[in-house]
């Protein structure tokens, strides 16, 4: 969870730019509700404008730390996101 976050999500390259990841984020969330979570931790590479912007459509908070918003895992750079549920 602290590398990969609570949710994780994919859309193929040809499925790509047609809502779907937005839409799968959104299920995810009614579903984490259900769970009775508060909030979820979600994560995308650095460099994945576009999965940044469907993450923050839903309302995330950047994690800032200590002024820089990418943090090193073994995944590579990442971005964090909170949502509050």
């Amino acid at each position: 969870m602290r590398q990969a976050g609570h949710i994780g999500y994919g859309i193929r390259p040809s499925a790509r730019r047609r809502g779907l990841a937005s839409w799968a984020l959104g299920e995810m969330l009614r579903e984490a509700r259900s769970l009775g979570l508060d909030r979820v931790l979600i994560v995308c590479e650095a460099g994945n404008v576009a999965s940044a912007r469907t993450i923050e459509r839903h309302g995330a908070i950047l994690e800032e730390l200590s002024l820089e918003e990418i943090r090193q895992t073994s995944h590579g750079s990442v971005r964090r996101y909170w949502i509050m549920l």
